[in-house]
Parts: structure tokens; C-alpha cells; sequence
């Protein structure tokens, strides 16, 4: 293996060859010397063109050369001083071979095989033969030659390679065997085999004392089969005699029960009533009696009746007459709808409640339960405590609306239906299928009107609910409001922002009344504490006005509260229906 300043080095001798160094050298030794001014000019080293003169003719001197090396020695063709020559070639090469460097008797040879005739190449390759310079001293740290170096360093890497795989796939190994114990040991016990059922609490009243949620199916009835049975019947002289006009809604005879039929749903299966433990019966009633096949889903309500414990029952008051009243109901395309009755009795004045004897000049206020019948919990919680002329809105769309409105009505309650209508925020406040639409031919918004009012009897009016897009629709609302005023009910507006059903509805005549304020649009007690004293005040103001509520625990125990002192506020409670067409139109 050459080395690349050895290649120089024969370079450059063939060079100083060419460039005549003996008259150069005698040159740079005479400036050494000293000399005149005169001399310093005569002995200035040539630039340019200068330096190649003394070069002559390059063939001529290559002969001369050539007969100088075969008639004398190899040191007899230097005219000039070899030890010179390789001073300067030392301080020349000094810098470039830094560290490499080589001996006085190695520079000697240098010169020694000094050839001026041949080319570069062959000047190098003649250095070569002739110097004997063993490479292996002038390797620094082991030599030049890495080749060995490398591959070790590649197999220490692979090796190294090799030892992280092997760590990482015993890591994985021992991870899948961790998990796969910790699974067996913990998981067991919580997970069934398939087809089996978790096993209900042996003892959920302590488990509900430590802490934990309990969901309690106990008194949910059996799924039976998948096969459609029809509902028993009940038992002949059991059922209601009102009228044979009026067999699915009559009241029932005292001391008797009917079960009321009900649709049977998509996939749902009617359970068998015998045998069934006490109280059980009601859920017929409800209309709750439907168990729905597995895997639909379980319904898990909102509210239980431990929400309401804190709410206190209000002193019973008389009840209200029994519905329907044959001669105010008439057979439609899906159930009875309220009529007039020939004498020119309505709805409104038989199944209202009677307004207050004793006259009071106190401001009147009215109060609106809405919502009901979708919570079982909810409904039993309002109707017992509220006060009998607190207004009790049955949801259209909740089942077993028949059981709810007896009950209501036996607790003195006068019950209005919710109308739901077209939302504008739609579906974020979705009305539900059956909603009044503001863009159907009025035709069609009879025919849902007349699907609400079928959906049970004993109601004096009905309450708008959502509605905001479609109470601003004047031929849409005007057209349900002569609706109401030929059935002989009263039309109660939900409060919507600038709804026209009170404006349309005192104009077509109609028996009407508006919601002033929404009590619980904000939660938190704080809160409707608040809106409880702006409802006082503003009743003081106008001299008449008409809330709405939801009914949740909060809001029923606090409005049961406020309730109580309304003698000491100057404030009168009546029912809703006293106050028709008392109010201002805005």
C-alpha cells in the first residue's frame, strides 16, 4: 500500500528535474550570504515566463541527462549539493508529512533515485522501487488499514442487535403471560358463562347503604314467549256501565277494575296477569304491562320515588267528577274525541275545576305541573304533592294516560293535554313524530290534533309545547285554534317567544290563556329562588299571572314550600281554567 506523500514526493523531484534546482539553490544560498543592492536585483527569483527560461529545450536536456547517467555514477550527474537539496525537500514536506515523517537517510534515497527523464508516473513508480521504506513503521495506532477494525466493530453491533431482540421478545412473552393470569384470577369471578344471568342482590337495601348503585328488577314481570297473546278479559258485570258509547274509556264502577287494551308494539310481547304479585295490576293500567324481547334494551328512570322523599303529601281535597262524560265524547279514526254536548255543554266547564268561591282583590297566580305521565316516580310525586288547584299537563306521547288522569282527577287536579308543535331548533328540541309542522297543509295538523285529543278523555284544554316555529305560522295556528274552539277547549300557549296562539285564539273566540314564566329554564336552588320571587313580582305587577314547571325533586319540594306562603306574600292561588281570557293580549 503506497502511501499518498510518498506519491508526492516522487512528484515533486520530478518537478525540481525540470525546474534546473542547482542554479535555484546557488541563488537562494547566495541571498543568504548577503550581497549589494545591485546583486539582490541580478539575484531575484524569476516569476513568470522567467522561471521556465533556463528550461531550454526539454528534449536536448532529457539527452544530456540520458548520457550523463551512462557515463558516470548516480551521484556524479548533480551538479549541486545533495545535502542541500534535501534540506529543502525536508522543509518543504514538513508540514504535509506531520507525523509520518522520515530520516535523514531516507531523504537521501529520495534523491539518490532521483530520475529527471521519466514522467510522473514513472518518477513515482521508480521512488518506489528504490526506497525501502517499510510501511509497517509508519502506522500510526496499529496501521492504516482498517478493514479489520471495521468488521469487528459490525459484529460486536450485530451481537448486540441480536441480545435487544431477544430481551424484547422475552418482555412481550412475559407480558401476554402476566395478563392472561391476571385475567383468569380477577376476571373470573365477574364475568358470566353465555346464557347466564347476573345474579340480582341478595340484600340490596345494604348494598345501597354501602355505597353502591343497585338496580332492583325484581318486580319486572317475566318474559314469557315470543308469541303475541291477547290481553284476558275481565270478568263479566266487572266492567264499567257509564254507556255503551263510550266501552274503551268508561270509568269504572266502584269497587272494579278494568284493564284498559292497549297496542302491542313492535317486537313486544303482552305478560300474562295471572298469578302476578299485588300491585302488580296497575302496570296494566299503565299500560306498562308489555315486556319487550331481550336485547331491546332496559328503560332505567331519571327519577325514583327515594328522590322525592323530602316532598310531603298535600292535604287531599275532593275529587274531581269521572270521565268521560258520554254525552261530550264521540268515536274518531283512533279513539274518542271531546265534543259539545247537544245541550251546549263543552269540555272545558265539565271537567275544569270550579273556580274559588271566596273573592279575594289579592293578585292571582296560577301554576302548571308539565310533563307528566313519561315518570312514573315523577307523576305520583306531583299529583300528591301539589295543591289541588296546581294544573296537572299529561305528556301525549305516555302510556297508561287513562290511569293518570283518574288519578289525577281523584286528587282534585284539573289535567290539560300537551299539543306539541314544530321546533326551530330542531332536532336539539325534538316535539316528537306526531308534532304540529308549520309547512303541511293545515289538513294535516287537524288530523295530528285529532290524534292527541283521542289519546285519552278527561282534559278541560290543551298546553302548546315547543312549538316555536310552528306558533308563528298565523294560518297554521288559526286553523288549530277554530279546531279547539269547535270541541269546546281551552287553548293554554306554552310561553314561546313570539308565539301567536294567544293573539289568533282571542281572535277566532276561543277559551285562551299564556304561560308568563318557565320557573326552573335555569337549575340550581339558588337559582329558582330567583324566579320564584321575579313570578312574585311580576303577578303584583299585572295582577294576574301563569308559571310552568318541571317535575323534578328540586323543584317540587321548593315549590311545595313557596306554596305554603302565599298568604303572607299577598299572592292567590287558583286553578289555570279561572283565569281564561282574563289576561292581557302581548
Amino acid at each position: 500500500m503506497k502511501l499518498p506523500f510518498v506519491n508526492k514526493l516522487s512528484a515533486l523531484t520530478g518537478v525540481f528535474a525540470r525546474l534546473n534546482p542547482a542554479g535555484l539553490i546557488a541563488k537562494i544560498k547566495a541571498r543568504k550570504k548577503g550581497g549589494s543592492p545591485e546583486d539582490d536585483e541580478d539575484d531575484a527569483l524569476p516569476t513568470g515566463d522567467d522561471l521556465f527560461a533556463d528550461l531550454g529545450d526539454l528534449k536536448q536536456l532529457d539527452a544530456e541527462a540520458k548520457a550523463n547517467r551512462e557515463g558516470s555514477s548516480d551521484h556524479d550527474f548533480a551538479d549541486f549539493d545533495n545535502k542541500e537539496l534535501s534540506e529543502f525537500k525536508e522543509d518543504a514536506l514538513e508540514d504535509e508529512t506531520s507525523g509520518y515523517g522520515s530520516g535523514d537517510d531516507d531523504n537521501e534515497d529520495a534523491v539518490q533515485t532521483f530520475d529527471a527523464d521519466d514522467e510522473l508516473e514513472n518518477a513515482s513508480a521508480s521512488s518506489a522501487s528504490t526506497d525501502d521504506i517499510d510501511l509497517a513503521d509508519l502506522k500510526v495506532g496499529g496501521g492504516f488499514d482498517d478493514d479489520d477494525d471495521d468488521e469487528e466493530d459490525e459484529a460486536a453491533q450485530k451481537a448486540k442487535l441480536k441480545k435487544l431482540l431477544l430481551m424484547a421478545g422475552g418482555g412481550v412473552a412475559l407480558a401476554m403471560v402476566l395478563g392472561a393470569g391476571s385475567w383468569l384470577l380477577l376476571g373470573s369471578d365477574a364475568v358470566d358463562a353465555p346464557g347466564e344471568h347476573v345474579a340480582a342482590s341478595a340484600n340490596p337495601q345494604a348494598d345501597a347503604a354501602a355505597g353502591e348503585m343497585v338496580i332492583n328488577l325484581d318486580e319486572v314481570p317475566a318474559y314469557v314467549d315470543h308469541t303475541v297473546k291477547p290481553l284476558p278479559q275481565a270478568p263479566s258485570g266487572s266492567a264499567a256501565t257509564a254507556s255503551s258509547a263510550v266501552p274503551d274509556h268508561a270509568a269504572p264502577a266502584p269497587g272494579h277494575e278494568t284493564v284498559a287494551e292497549t297496542p302491542v308494539a313492535h317486537d313486544a310481547v303482552p305478560v300474562s296477569h295471572g298469578g302476578l304479585p299485588e300491585g302488580q295490576s296497575e302496570l296494566a293500567q299503565l299500560g306498562l304491562d308489555i315486556q319487550v324481547e331481550p336485547g331491546v334494551g332496559i328503560v332505567i328512570p331519571s327519577a325514583t320515588k327515594t328522590s322525592f322523599a323530602a316532598l310531603k303529601p298535600w292535604p287531599a281535597s275532593e275529587p274531581l267528577v269521572d270521565a268521560p262524560v258520554t254525552a261530550l265524547v264521540e268515536q274518531g279514526e283512533h279513539g274518542l274525541l271531546p265534543k259539545i254536548s247537544p245541550e251546549g255543554q263543552t269540555p272545558f266547564e265539565a271537567y275544569a275545576r270550579p273556580a274559588p268561591t271566596q273573592k279575594s282583590g289579592d293578585p292571582k297566580i296560577a301554576l302548571i305541573v308539565t310533563g307528566l305521565g313519561m315518570s312514573r316516580a315523577a307523576t305520583e310525586a306531583a299529583i300528591a304533592g301539589m295543591p289541588a288547584d296546581v294544573a296537572m299537563s299529561m305528556n301525549v306521547y305516555a302510556r297508561g294516560l287513562d290511569f293518570w288522569m283518574r288519578t289525577a282527577r281523584g286528587a282534585g287536579h284539573e289535567v290539560l293535554l300537551e299539543m306539541p308543535g314544530e321546533s326551530i331548533d330542531f332536532p336539539f328540541s325534538d316535539p316528537g313524530p306526531n308534532a304540529l309542522k308549520a309547512l303541511v297543509p293545515p289538513d294535516e295538523n287537524i288530523k295530528q290534533l285529532e290524534w292527541m285529543l283521542s289519546q285519552t278523555t278527561g282534559y278541560f284544554g290543551v298546553l302548546s309545547v315547543f312549538g316555536s316555529k310552528f306558533l308563528t305560522v298565523e294560518e297554521q295556528v288559526k286553523a288549530i285554534a277554530e279546531a279547539l274552539k269547535k270541541r269546546g277547549l281551552m287553548y293554554v300557549d306554552g310561553g314561546e317567544e313570539d308565539s301567536l296562539g294567544s293573539r289568533v285564539a282571542y281572535q277566532v273566540g276561543a277559551k285562551w290563556a299564556s304561560v308568563d314564566m318557565t320557573l326552573d329554564t335555569v337549575p340550581g336552588r339558588a337559582a329558582f329562588d330567583l324566579q320564584l320571587q321575579e313570578f312574585e313580582d311580576l303577578a303584583k305587577k299585572r295582577a294576574i299571572a301563569v308559571a310552568r314547571v318541571s317535575a323534578n325533586p328540586m323543584v317540587l319540594e321548593k315549590l311545595s314550600a313557596w306554596l305554603k306562603t302565599l298568604g303572607k306574600k299577598g299572592l292567590v292561588l287558583v286553578p289555570v281554567s279561572s283565569l281564561a281570557n282574563k289576561q292581557l293580549i302581548r
